[in-house]
């Protein structure tokens, strides 16, 4: 994955602490699961453990397909490690 397409990914997930249109939010959980599922696919061959599970919990938790309903206050934190946690190691997914 390319790198600006993680620093994107973790400016959305800085900006879903603002209130914004539900349509954000519909466009956040497409583009955060695929960045998140991308890291998970680029870390199972690895002997790293950790980083695919947390990978596949924030492709779960941001899955657009059966989503995951959460109040405003439990989603804030988690876009904010999300966010943080893709910047900490897109090392580990950057091609």
């Amino acid at each position: 994955m390319p790198v600006p397409v993680i620093y994107i990914t973790a400016l959305l997930l800085f900006l879903a602490v603002l209130p914004l249109p539900l349509e954000f939010y519909s466009l956040l959980r497409v583009v955060a699961a695929g960045t998140f599922a991308w890291g998970a696919y680029r870390n199972f061959g690895k002997r790293v453990l950790l980083l695919p599970l947390a990978y596949t919990l924030f492709a779960i938790l941001f899955n657009p397909v059966m989503e995951i309903n959460l109040a405003k206050e439990i989603w804030i934190p988690i876009d904010l490690v999300a966010g943080l946690f893709l910047l900490l190691t897109k090392n580990h997914i950057a091609e």
